[in-house]
């Protein structure tokens, strides 16, 4: 990466999901410093203003609290937002603290443990890791609805060690016996269904005073009060002094920072690099974007080593293609206002965004179901033959779907750049959609819009969209298009 407008896009693929052709010219007006400050301090921009409670409302129905609602708000929030690494982080830490309402199987906990993602995630990890656990869908899927004296379940003791903060190597069997004593006296209550009414009354009354729908309590009469050792310190450590206790240990900023690296950059860092951002992680109480600003400004960050190092998930690959397509824009022109019970969410509100999850899904990322409390399998686990098939047979969305309206900003994008030849049509493509593709892949496609090399289909509509119909299953197809 050489020039302010490469990196920048390398900048808004890995903070972000890409950028748009206008976008980037509106960055490297920026500068790469301002644009970092941009995605990085994103509580200066405005959300979205559509909550996920416009979700549940049915015409003549009772309000759906299904999971798969809050998901489609989510998707929502990926393709409209102005914030985008706010809801990057949100998946980031969705894998890290990794629940699945397979197991919680109730949309309002799953919403609350979303929404609890994002908004401590960028903030210091210590309040992190005390909402996700004391979250009651944490709670839930690692078996801690009740931690009482005498019986304490080890499962959330071993995993808050092993996943979400020290590692595995760097704890005892003792540390988890002892931090799952800590925690006893915790557990949840389900404040939703103890209301009275079907679940419009409940979501009325929930929302009318805002409170959770799902809620941690403390019971002191099932706590374990006798000393406990942990971490090689003997004291008669609680819930909230464990989590403090591993929030702050040098090995659980050395795992995190690995880790955020690893999401962000690319495997594998430089021991180097993991001491400088765990300094940063040090020095600032474990502040998250701190962290992130710092991975952003890293010279590494913009080396040969990153570019092109990341294999896209399948929220990497099918959001900023619908972004790119005005997905976002067309949604938030649909949403005349905050839904209610009386006048329900507008349909493509609902249809869109469940049908990129389903997309997701289909290619091996189902939100709010990962496969276990390790998360999914990143890198080269998202390619599979069944996986690329998915992946490259979502092209038919972008050329036929809503009657060519998705393909209309790549048409106007390409006629606009007056290509002289079907190569030079092929590279305005790549530029359009940010695909990264070697000269020799360019050719393959160039060669497919048109064997003589003429570009006069970029002039006619239907054979715009009829070329593209042959030509994106060649670029959507080259391994390159596939890699971030």
């Amino acid at each position: 990466m050489k020039t302010s407008r490469e990196k920048i896009a390398h900048l808004y693929r890995r903070l972000g999901f890409g950028a748009t052709p206008a976008e980037l010219d509106e960055a490297e007006k920026l500068g790469l410093d301002k644009s970092i400050e941009r995605l990085v301090d994103f509580h200066k921009l405005p959300e979205t203003g559509v909550r996920p409670e416009e979700y549940v409302w049915r015409e003549k129905e009772e309000a759906d609290v299904g999971s798969y609602r809050f998901r489609m708000w989510w998707v929502f929030q990926m393709v409209a937002t102005q914030r985008p690494l706010e809801e990057k982080l949100a998946l980031f830490w969705h894998d890290h603290f990794a629940v699945s309402d397979n197991k919680v199987e109730f949309g309002p906990m799953m919403l609350d443990y979303l929404q609890s993602l994002r908004s401590n995630g960028a903030g210091k990890f210590r309040i992190l890791l005390d909402a996700m656990s004391k979250e009651p869908a944490m709670m839930r899927y690692l078996d801690m609805d009740r931690a009482i004296k005498g019986k304490p379940n080890e499962n959330f003791a071993r995993e808050v060690m092993e996943l979400f903060t020290l590692g595995i190597g760097n704890y005892t069997e003792e540390d988890v016996q002892n931090a799952a004593r800590a925690l006893t006296g915790w557990g949840f209550i389900n404040t939703f269904w103890e209301l009275p009414g079907d679940s419009t009354a409940k979501m009325k009354e929930s929302i009318k005073y805002q409170r959770p729908f799902c809620s941690f309590t403390y019971l002191p009469q099932f706590r374990d009060s006798t000393p406990k050792t942990i971490l090689g310190k003997t004291a008669d450590f609680d819930g909230n002094q464990l989590i403090a206790l591993l929030a702050k240990h040098p090995k659980t900023a050395d795992n995190l920072c690995r880790k955020l690296w690893e999401f962000f950059a690319y495997p594998n860092p430089e021991p180097e690099v993991v001491r400088r951002l765990a300094g940063v992680y040090q020095r600032t109480d474990g502040d998250i974007r701190e962290v992130v600003r710092s991975i952003a400004k890293s010279k590494e960050f913009y080396s040969e080593k990153a570019h092109l190092a990341l294999v896209k998930c399948p929220v990497d690959y099918v959001i900023p293609l619908a972004r790119k397509s005005g997905f976002g824009v067309a949604l938030a022109q649909s949403h005349k206002a905050p839904a209610t019970p009386e006048n329900p969410i507008a349909k493509p509100m609902l249809d869109q965004p469940g049908g990129l999850a389903y997309f997701m899904d289909r290619q091996g990322m189902s939100l709010f179901y990962p496969p276990n409390v390790s998360g999914w399998e990143w890198g080269p686990g998202w390619i599979s033959a069944q996986n690329m098939l998915e992946r490259i047979n979502f092209y038919g969305v972008i050329v036929w779907g809503e009657d060519g309206k998705w393909i209309k900003p790549m048409w106007e994008y390409v006629k606009a750049a007056k290509p002289a030849d079907s190569r030079a049509a092929a590279k305005a493509t790549c530029d359009f959609l940010d695909a990264n593709l070697p000269d020799a892949a360019v050719d393959l496609v160039a060669k497919r819009m048109d064997a003589s090399g003429k570009a006069d289909f970029v002039q006619n509509w239907d054979q715009f969209r009829g070329t593209m119909h042959q030509s994106l299953k060649v670029l959507f197809g080259a391994p390159e298009f596939h890699m971030m």
